[in-house]
């Protein structure tokens, strides 16, 4: 993750410089909240994005196409007004700094501002898109900020364009001999956050290449912080992508070996590096966003279903009371003769007063006739509801296991298909083909063992497929017991038993893809394929066993 350092933007900058100049804005588009991407044209298409998400702020080329909303957001509207059809001037950036000004000329005679720029403030959480007229007053920010939000500076339409002041740090090319001595002497908390925290245009990775360097020593911190100046002025830059002991990966103006980057992957231009790098998060941010909607969408559904399953448990208590009625009007009957109108009780059974006997005696034959009528449905309604629960808690495993956007859209989509949202349908035959879900897809993973082929449903969909249409009646089914996972298919091979460590193989995988992985002694269900069957109105995933064993797996 990370913002774009002063280095990394000084490269991106040079580049665009040399390629946009007299590129025409052809279009504007705000895939996202925080960020716009400028379609132009001059030698080719080329699409330019600049973003001040806090975390991602940057400004580079980019091939990927991000989806627009459905309707243009303030800025993006007034951009598209008022920038489409004017042409790229040029780029700069402040030197060591992270503030970019993109000019735009127009020729047209109609043109509402012969002369606009857009800075691009890529300070994090303070990161801002400001678009200006040629006499440096504001017409539009991304973000306005009011004098009661900021003491700083006011961003708002109408009032002159002022920078951000300079941060109180000192300026890496001003940093002197005492400054490395001073900073040297403050890293008791570690010498990169020293040097972030006290040098200006040090980006996060940089600083630690350099405090590796120069930790011998002042002198030496000193010597790395002119060579870093050196780099920056000669332009001295091989940018790509590293990747930390952990997995980590990082864009970097060049190799930095001594912050950790033992891998180093090289790209011909800054501009390339970055396409590649922030695409990548970017997914990475978007499959979060996607998996934590549709998670909290299955535990809004499973609290609604288990509350259905407390109020079902209710339903059972109140039919029990009246299924005893047999027995109370049987007593009753038995002793009519005994009983009085006006009695409250007799024998422990409660009477109304207002009643003669024989009423209440009816009335409890009544109540269980009742009864003896509403268990059915009472038992269906608690197995329907206690199969949702299982059904919704068995799409939390491959949600978690989802790598891949389509992974995460696959579940979604599933869920979708068996509880659909209660929304307005849409109006016109158009928009309703637009939001039909695609069919999911089915995913079944081939393991081979011993000779064996072993069948893994990894969803709902794919569990399905093994139980109608891949088994064949004499394979071995395997599930872990009453808990949600994948179906597990051994095909067995005409006349032939298959060996025990095959099917102990088939039980362990039962148990890694499901919700007892990592547990001791868990049980699985053995059958054979004949035996297990969807059963109607089944919801995917979920079968009836007629017969089978248990086996246990450690």
């Amino acid at each position: 993750m990370g913002p774009m350092d002063a280095f990394l933007l000084k490269q991106v900058i040079a580049e665009l410089a040399a390629e946009l100049p007299g590129a025409l804005v052809s279009k504007v588009h705000q895939p996202g909240e925080k960020e716009i991407v400028l379609e132009l044209w001059g030698r080719g298409e080329k699409r330019l994005l600049l973003s001040a998400d806090p975390e991602l702020c940057r400004i580079h080329l980019t091939t990927r196409k991000a989806p627009n909303p459905p309707s243009p957001p303030r800025f993006c509207q007034f951009l598209r007004k008022h920038l489409e059809g004017m042409r790229i001037a040029g780029f700069s950036v402040a030197p060591y700094d992270r503030s970019v000004r993109v000019d735009f000329v127009s020729s047209r005679p109609d043109a509402e501002h012969a002369k606009t720029s857009l800075y691009a403030e890529l300070f994090g959480r303070h990161a801002n898109l400001i678009y200006v007229d040629g006499d440096g007053m504001i017409l539009e920010p991304l973000r306005t900020v009011s004098d009661e939000e900021s003491r700083i500076r006011e961003v708002v339409p109408g009032i002159p364009y002022r920078p951000l002041p300079r941060p109180a740090r000192v300026f890496l090319p001003d940093v002197t001999q005492d400054d490395a001595v001073r900073i040297f002497a403050s890293g008791w908390e570690g010498l990169p956050k020293a040097l972030q925290e006290n040098v200006a245009g040090l980006g996060r990775e940089i600083a630690h290449e350099a405090a590796a360097r120069g930790q011998e020593s002042p002198d030496a911190l000193y010597e790395q912080l002119r060579d870093l100046v050196r780099r920056y002025e000669e332009n001295d830059f091989a940018p790509g992508i590293g990747t930390l002991a952990g997995g980590k990966r990082r864009i970097l103006p060049f190799p930095c070996p001594a912050a950790g980057f033992a891998d180093f992957l090289p790209f011909p231009t800054a501009n390339a590096a970055a396409d590649a790098f922030y695409a990548e998060v970017a997914e990475t941010r978007e499959i979060a966003v996607l998996r934590q909607q549709v998670k909290s969408r299955i535990a809004a559904l499973l609290k609604k279903e288990r509350h259905k399953l407390e109020n079902v448990g209710g339903d059972e208590e109140r039919l029990a009371e009246g299924l005893r009625g047999t027995d109370r009007g049987e007593t009753l009957k038995a002793n009519l003769g005994s009983l009085k109108k006006g009695m409250e009780s007799f024998r422990g059974i409660p009477l109304d007063p207002a009643k003669t006997p024989v009423e209440n005696m009816n009335r409890y034959f009544r109540l269980a006739r009742k009864a003896k009528g509403a268990t059915e449905i009472v038992r269906k309604r608690k197995r329907d509801v206690a199969e949702s629960v299982y059904y919704l808690e068995s799409l939390e495993g491959p949600l978690e296991a989802a790598r891949t956007r389509d992974d995460v859209i696959a579940v979604r989509q599933e869920l979708s298909s068996s509880f659909p949202s209660k929304m307005k349908p849409a109006t016109g035959r158009k928009r309703a083909r637009k939001d039909a879900p695609r069919p999911v897809l089915p995913q079944v993973e081939k393991v081979a063992f011993r000779g064996y082929a072993i069948l893994v449903g990894r969803n709902n969909v794919g569990n399905d497929r093994i139980v109608k249409e891949l088994s064949a009646p004499d394979d071995l089914w395997l599930h872990a017991q009453g808990i949600p996972g994948s179906h597990v298919l051994v095909k067995r091979p005409a006349g032939k038993e298959v060996p025990r460590e095959v099917i102990e193989e088939a039980a362990r995988l039962a148990v890694l893809h499901s919700k007892a992985k990592g547990a001791p002694n868990v049980p699985v269900f053995l059958a054979e394929a004949r035996h297990v069957s969807k059963f109607k109105g089944a919801k995917p995933g979920l079968v009836r066993i007629a017969r089978y064993t248990t086996l246990s797996v450690r």
